[in-house]
């Protein structure tokens, strides 16, 4: 995982406080991703507010070459998928690249909001708290994780902490993929991170959120001001989707927000991979009682209709190298 960085005040963005928490080296526009069965590369270019793929490229895994998991071995031929990553690579005219940003499959990693209730004395009392939340919440001893901790803004008057973690095991099968490849990884995160970075180039006012499907369910994140509120991952079939949605707007506008029905600050909806946005937003605007806008990738510049790469496959990896800018 990415060395913590020290947090520090910074409005250089909506995001500065998170660029600061996921990047220790300097973060890269060549991105790469893992999205469902797939591995996907992307060069990014921006041209005044808007970002473009320079070149970009997508292959489809062989089944069984990664099953993607938290506790268990998830690259089950390593030579088989750096070859896979070479091709694609190549591909994409960046066989060259050396410095890339890295977007884990969904599963491997965990991302977690903590709450403190009273402020530590130390940052060995603070280390202690959170070792303990985290091995409540993940239910594995705090000494095998990979653990990246940023503290960002308090809400009700106590404190927070983002934390990513993920198992020294696992995360040593992806060092070891990168070591084949010769890349120098200076941004590892699971994929929903990744994508959560276009919400900070959102610069309409309210609370932005991305639902993002996956094999098993999906990943929600709700940000307001470019930091987390609110983080889930759900396990569902696929006919229970908008339940669960139900059930996390309604935790928010109850729990989070604060607010009566219909006056939450909810605005903005980023929806990624195999859901049915119809029934996603409908679902969303039964619990808050408003209707938040749909966003369109065009928006920010990844204007990829027509072309025979989806931006549900390119939106981690592109997230990421969004990065570059900030």
């Amino acid at each position: 995982m990415v060395a913590m960085a020290k947090h520090t005040a910074n409005t250089s963005s909506p995001l500065s406080s998170i660029r600061k928490y996921l990047v220790d080296p300097p973060a890269a526009t060549a991105g790469a991703g893992f999205v469902y069965d797939n591995f996907a590369v992307i060069e990014l270019r921006r041209r005044r507010n808007d970002f473009f793929p320079a070149t970009s490229a997508v292959t489809g895994l062989p089944s069984g070459l990664l099953t993607p998991s938290f506790d268990s071995q998830n690259i089950q031929d390593l030579d088989e998928l750096a070859e896979v990553a070479k091709q694609t690579v190549e591909a994409a005219g960046m066989i060259s690249k050396r410095r890339w940003s890295v977007a884990l499959p969904e599963g491997v990693a965990r991302t977690l909001i903590v709450t403190l209730e009273a402020k530590p004395s130390g940052r060995r009392e603070l280390a202690e708290i959170l070792s303990w939340k985290i091995e409540r919440a993940i239910a594995a001893p705090a000494s095998g994780l990979r653990i990246s901790k940023q503290r960002i803004s308090p809400l009700g008057g106590q404190e927070r902490y983002l934390l990513t973690v993920a198992t020294d095991e696992v995360i040593l099968e992806y060092e070891a993929f990168f070591a084949r490849l010769r890349w120098k990884a200076g941004i590892v995160l699971p994929r929903h991170l990744g994508e959560a970075q276009w919400l900070g180039w959102d610069d309409s006012p309210g609370d932005k959120m991305l639902i993002s499907a996956n094999q098993t369910g999906f990943s929600s994140i709700i940000l307001r001001d470019g930091e987390p509120l609110l983080v889930r991952a759900h396990d569902c079939e696929p006919d229970a989707v908008a339940d669960e949605l139900y059930r996390v707007a309604l935790y928010y506008r109850d729990r989070i927000a604060g607010r009566d029905i219909g006056t939450t600050d909810l605005s903005r909806l980023l929806i990624i991979g195999e859901i049915d946005r119809t029934q996603a937003r409908r679902s969303i605007s039964e619990a808050i009682g408003s209707e938040p806008a749909l966003i369109d990738p065009a928006e920010f510049g990844m204007e990829m209709r027509g072309e025979p790469i989806a931006f549900d496959h390119l939106a981690a990896a592109g997230g990421l190298a969004t990065l570059a800018w900030q």
